[in-house]
């Protein structure tokens, strides 16, 4: 077998809500280091539209992402808008939609908060969301009428679908299949390269022969610190991502993983995350060598969360950014190694 071709590399801008000129410098620091995307998180205080189309006004344009959007916050017809309005403001690349929709139902406590009770069934409302949605973008008729999602509307808007690609966050086994049925495409988080490989595109796979499709892309982040001293690496963890490896559905996905932690976080739990490379701490060629074995297990995409530690300008992120794009970019189209991913 040959290796497989080189993955696309994007940047995840850091998960915490970005202000409207924080979102705007992410999108011009992609345009200016060549990045095939920016994504940005689940939004809390202010939307990343506006800094979009502020960028876009100051003529730095590339393909955005959202991932992921729980779908309590929104509904098909107001993601369909904002949608539409993105496709407009963004940057083409050939071969890549211009911008990437990743939504996931979320967990119990925030369908009660916002919708108030918990779904029946999430899976069953993701599926109705995504229909909805897609129905929105596509124009003309839509009429979903489902346990948790309603729409039902005559649209005058044209199809963008070639525009917008629609997306589910995947943790584990049964979205996955969801996911291979009706996404095009899928976006990890904390996956290891064997669970990526072993447990979710094998599911995807099954999902996508279900359908009689093919398999949706793959997009895996890549939690890193670059050339962060050993001194503060268990404290950029924490911060990192300390809310994930608390929660209960997180948790569950590491067991299944082979990683039981505590939920105390103690320091055995940090080292433990370190040691599984939940996030790479090094250089930058040990950050390219984690991107390749994302790629050989079967990303699509790798999606760089560069942590950085307090203090960091806008200068040091900007440097660092560069730095490690070029490295992963040597590394991963110069990696011979076999190919692992499953046939799509």
């Amino acid at each position: 077998m040959t290796a497989p071709s080189a993955p696309s590399l994007s940047a995840y801008a850091p998960w915490s809500a970005p202000g409207i000129a924080d979102a705007a410098w992410w999108v011009a620091l992609a345009a200016s280091t060549g990045l095939d995307r920016v994504w940005f998180g689940q939004q809390s205080s202010v939307s990343v539209l506006g800094g979009i189309g502020y960028a876009a006004g100051r003529g730095h344009r590339v393909p955005v992402g959202s991932a992921v959007t729980l779908i309590p916050t929104t509904t098909p017809y107001a993601a369909a808008l904002d949608l539409r309005a993105l496709a407009d403001l963004v940057g083409d690349r050939p071969g890549t939609p211009p911008v990437s929709a990743y939504f996931s139902p979320g967990y119990p406590e925030i369908h009660r908060a916002l919708t108030g009770t918990p779904w029946t069934s999430p899976l069953t409302t993701t599926r109705e969301f995504v229909a909805a949605l897609r129905g929105l973008l596509a124009g003309g008729r839509v009429d979903v009428r489902g346990e948790h999602i309603t729409t039902v509307i005559d649209s005058p808007a044209p199809d963008v679908r070639d525009r917008v690609e629609i997306g589910l966050g995947v943790l584990r086994p049964a979205m996955a299949r969801l996911a291979g049925e009706i996404a095009d495409g899928v976006v990890t988080w904390l996956a290891t390269p064997d669970y990526l490989a072993e447990t979710l595109v094998p599911a995807l796979d099954e999902g996508a022969a279900t359908a009689g499709r093919r398999r949706p892309r793959v997009v895996t982040t890549l939690h890193a610190g670059l050339d962060v001293p050993a001194a503060e690496a268990t404290d950029l963890v924490r911060r990192a991502v300390g809310p994930h490896l608390r929660a209960p559905h997180y948790r569950d996905m590491l067991r299944r993983d082979g990683l039981d932690l505590t939920g105390t976080l103690d320091d055995r739990d940090i080292a433990r995350v370190l040691d599984r490379g939940l996030v790479t701490i090094g250089d930058a060629d040990r950050i390219a060598s984690r991107a390749a074995d994302l790629a050989e297990a079967g990303a699509d995409e790798v999606s760089v969360v560069l942590h950085r530690p307090d203090g960091a300008t806008r200068a040091d992120i900007a440097d660092a950014w560069r730095r490690t794009a070029a490295a992963v970019r040597a590394h991963t189209s110069a990696d011979p190694r076999p190919e692992r991913r499953s046939a799509a």
